[in-house]
């Protein structure tokens, strides 16, 4: 396992916490909040659970890095945000969503870890979902850096 992925793995099982249900069409007050904290969960925690239940690409990258690494599977590719938002449509295309539920959130500083569990809606074992957001120079709102999703048994 290499270090950042070992780093990432590590910090997620140390946060702990209830997890966090999104399912369904998210209200348009919570699709236009900003990324600040906001009841038991952040806003960027909310905008990736509500991208990911309503299998809405377009929610997730908005704002994103100029680079964006996507690993579906195993495979890792970096892509600017213009060829993420048509892999990211496609994986959604392919898994239509059932549910979100969030695992973990962990905001240090200038970036933000998000761990969760994509059902999809065929049966079928849920799909582990990491995804990295960072703030460019501390700065909100968050942007979209890396996305990673993985079947449960891996």
């Amino acid at each position: 396992m290499s270090l950042p992925r070992l780093s990432l793995v590590l910090l997620l099982i140390g946060i702990g916490g209830s997890p966090s249900v999104v399912q369904g069409q998210v209200p348009d007050s919570v699709a236009q909040a900003s990324d600040s904290t906001d009841g038991g969960m952040s806003a960027v925690a909310r905008r990736v659970a509500g991208a990911f239940s309503e299998g809405n690409a377009n929610r997730l990258l908005k704002p994103s890095a100029d680079r964006i690494e996507i690993s579906l599977f195993g495979a890792r590719t970096f892509y600017s945000s213009a060829q993420a938002l048509y892999v990211l449509r496609e994986f959604f295309r392919r898994h239509t969503p059932r549910r979100f539920v969030v695992g973990d959130v962990m905001e240090t500083g200038t970036s933000c870890f998000v761990r969760g569990e994509y059902e999809q809606g065929r049966v079928g074992r849920p799909l582990q979902v990491y995804v990295r957001l960072d703030r460019p120079e501390g700065k909100a709102p968050w942007h979209l850096r890396e996305v990673r999703i993985e079947d449960s048994s891996d």
